[in-house]
């Protein structure tokens, strides 16, 4: 049988035996397709070593994931570890109502593996016997799926809606990569009239990621209800399960296929290509080929892309304001990097000064000294430049 498998969060990712594990069975009598999504569980995935047993190439969302994965495969997998069991259930159902076709091929949601709570959820009638298949080779039980719950309500003919989120206190919440507030609930709200998101129900929330998601004076209106909207925490969690299929995997062959190197190096003629990650670190990984460097707008996306980039040896110019969520658990620079701090509020301005004086408006750019890019770089910084730390 072909199994696709989509994985999803970090958690999993710090836990990189259950994850080893959970492949070497279901690889045992099966052939495997896995995939992770999120941008920062590729990160840890490589840091784990797990970048030549899962697919970390793609940028899909979860739900677009496994609809790609029913095409080529028998059985799909979404295998997850929420902050919670209720959170890891509320994702899944999120995820399901998503997908065009849920019931195009069994579909079963792997959650909180090695945890006392962990367990199967069949999403469609066709993953019945696949579930009790994988209750006895995983030892998780099976539960029923959750109730569907709109989680979107649009009134006025579409020009109020509003987004609901099962999130925790302190989590951030995102919209398209953006930081839009903080939930101070387990429950928030996202209001938007007339495609612009004006108030926060359940959360505080961020004028400036407002202003930065709506492009500023441009006032760029947005879908909020084909949006992507996230949650994010710190990386790093209390929540340690012990791994109940280490006796199960032992003496497993564990040497599923290789894949190709992440990063294909390219030294085009023309220079060296320089990226502009503004505020959104999650592009980090959908520029990086062939980059000799990257220019970060934003105190976030400078830590989070720097420390992406950093695996990679790819220095990063930061352009920093200290307005800083503290997404990052670990601040790490490849050397070369500079990282320029200016006065409060300024980063975004000469973000759209660089990116429309040294990029022509795109996001990439061939530069044959990076020196004199730099140099360029401070001039246009000059009035509102504090400081800077070399790394």
């Amino acid at each position: 049988m072909q199994i696709g498998i989509v994985i999803h969060n970090l958690q999993l990712m710090d836990s990189p035996q259950t994850v080893k594990d959970i492949l070497a069975l279901l690889s045992r009598e099966n052939c495997i397709n896995a995939c992770l999504c999120g941008t920062m569980g590729k990160v840890a995935a490589i840091d784990a070593g797990l970048e030549d047993l899962i697919e970390i190439e793609q940028f899909l969302k979860p739900s677009a994931c496994i609809e790609t994965l029913f095409g080529s495969n028998d059985l799909v997998c979404l295998l997850n570890h929420g902050r919670e069991l209720q959170t890891g259930r509320t994702f899944g159902r999120i995820v399901v109502s998503n997908i065009k076709n849920p019931d195009e091929k069994p579909l079963i949601q792997i959650e909180r593996p090695g945890c006392f709570d962990g367990e199967l959820i069949p999403w469609n009638r066709a993953a019945g016997p696949h579930a009790k298949k994988l209750s006895n080779l995983l030892n998780l039980k099976i539960s029923r799926p959750p109730l569907p719950v709109n989680n979107i309500e649009i009134s006025n003919q579409g020009k109020r809606v509003v987004r609901r989120i099962s999130t925790f206190p302190g989590a951030n919440i995102m919209v398209e990569g953006i930081v839009v507030g903080k939930a101070t609930s387990s429950e928030v709200a996202l209001v938007a009239e007339n495609g612009f998101l004006t108030s926060m129900e359940g959360g505080i929330i961020k004028e400036q990621g407002i202003e930065i998601l709506h492009k500023h004076g441009e006032r760029v209106p947005l879908d909020l209800v084909r949006a992507w909207v996230k949650t994010s925490a710190s990386r790093k969690s209390s929540d340690v399960c012990k791994n109940p299929l280490e006796n199960k995997t032992r003496g497993l062959e564990k040497n599923l296929p290789l894949k190709k190197g992440f990063l294909q190096e390219q030294t085009p003629e023309s220079g060296v290509k320089v990226i502009l990650i503004d505020h959104c670190a999650e592009r980090a990984f959908e520029l990086i080929e062939g980059a000799g460097l990257a220019i970060t707008i934003g105190d976030d996306t400078t830590e989070l892309a720097g420390n992406i980039l950093y695996r990679f040896g790819i220095p990063v110019l930061g352009i920093t304001d200290g307005d800083c969520d503290e997404l990052a658990t670990a601040v790490n620079y490849a050397p070369g990097s500079l990282v320029l701090h200016l006065k409060p509020e300024m980063d975004d301005e000469l973000g759209r000064r660089l990116q429309h004086e040294l990029f022509s408006g795109e996001y990439t750019g061939f530069f044959t000294n990076l020196e004199d890019l730099k140099r360029k770089v401070i001039t246009l910084a000059e009035n509102s430049l504090e400081s800077t730390s070399e790394y």
